[in-house]
């Protein structure tokens, strides 16, 4: 991970990941950093 962790858009995961809203911000960290993507998805409450 690089030094620019985005929160968990729900709730605090306490920086454990990188989290995007957008897919397309998502790959392009991904790509740069050489790692895979973990998409979440649901709805909140």
């Amino acid at each position: 991970m690089t030094g620019n962790n985005s929160p968990h858009p729900h709730f605090d995961d306490r920086g454990t990941l990188s989290w995007h809203t957008r897919l397309e911000d998502a790959k392009a960290q991904a790509q740069a950093e050489g790692k895979k993507i973990f998409i979440e998805f649901g709805r909140e409450l």
